[in-house]
C-alpha cells in the first residue's frame, strides 16, 4: 500500500511538472506572438502618410505590448498565476517613455506587490491609457513636462495607482462618463471590470487620476 502511494505521488509530481513546463511554453509563445503583432503595427504606423491613422496604430501597439509584458513575466516566473505588479508597471512605463517624449515619466513603487496576472493586465492597460493621454494633452505649450506614476499598497486588500501631471488640466465641465474618446472609454470599462474606484481629485494645477483596485476580484453578482 505504501509503495503504491509513493508511485502515485511520483506520477502526480511528474504530471504537475509537465503541466508547468507546458504552461510556461504557452506563455512564452503568447508573449512572442503579441510582440510580433505589436511590431507589425509599429511598422505599419511608420509607413502610412496619415498622421491620425499612424497615431491610432501606435496606440494599438502600446496596448498589445502592455498585455505581452505580462505574459513575458509569466513565462519566466516560477509562479504561473501571479506577477509583481510594481515591476510589471515599471516595464510598461519604460515602454511608454519614447511615445510621450519629450515628456518625462517619473515612476515610484514599492519593491514588490504580488497580484493575479489577469488583474495586473487590466491595471497595466488603464495606466497605459492614462499616461498616453497625459503625454498627448497635458503640456500643449510646454511638451517637456513630467508625468508622475505612483503605486502604493494602502492595506492588505488593495493597491492604489495614480497618474498625475502639472499641465493644462481637464476642460471645464469635463464628464469622463460621457466622453466619446476611446482612451477614456477604455479606462472606464477596465476600471469597472476590476471593481476599482477611479477618481480625479481636484488639483491646483494639472490632472490627477487615482485608481483604487481590490487585490481580489469582486464577487460575481
Amino acid at each position: 500500500m505504501a509503495i503504491e502511494q509513493q508511485q502515485y505521488q511520483r506520477k502526480l509530481r511528474a504530471a504537475l511538472d509537465r503541466h508547468q513546463v507546458l504552461l510556461k511554453e504557452v506563455n512564452h509563445r503568447v508573449k512572442n506572438s503579441l510582440q510580433v503583432v505589436s511590431a507589425m503595427l509599429q511598422i505599419q504606423a511608420n509607413s502610412v502618410d496619415d498622421p491620425a491613422l499612424s497615431e491610432r496604430l501606435n496606440e494599438a501597439s502600446t496596448r498589445i505590448n502592455a498585455v505581452g509584458r505580462a505574459y513575458e513575466r509569466l513565462a519566466y516566473n516560477a509562479d504561473h498565476e501571479n506577477i509583481d505588479l510594481a515591476e510589471y508597471l515599471r516595464q510598461i512605463v519604460d515602454d511608454l517613455q519614447p511615445t510621450v517624449a519629450p515628456c518625462k515619466i517619473e515612476f515610484d513603487a514599492p519593491e514588490e506587490i504580488q497580484i493575479a496576472a489577469d488583474r495586473a493586465i487590466l491595471i497595466g492597460l488603464v495606466i497605459n491609457e492614462l499616461v498616453s493621454n497625459a503625454g498627448k494633452y497635458a503640456y500643449p505649450d510646454c511638451p517637456s513636462g513630467s508625468i508622475w506614476v505612483r503605486l502604493v499598497q494602502p492595506d492588505n486588500n488593495s493597491v492604489l495607482v495614480s497618474v498625475r501631471d502639472e499641465g493644462a488640466g481637464l476642460p471645464a465641465g469635463f464628464d469622463p462618463t460621457a466622453s466619446k474618446g476611446l482612451g477614456t472609454r477604455l479606462v472606464n470599462a477596465l476600471s469597472k471590470q476590476l471593481g476599482a474606484d477611479l477618481t480625479r481629485p481636484t488639483s491646483r494645477i494639472g490632472t490627477n487620476c487615482v485608481l483604487l483596485v481590490p487585490l481580489k476580484p469582486p464577487p460575481a453578482k
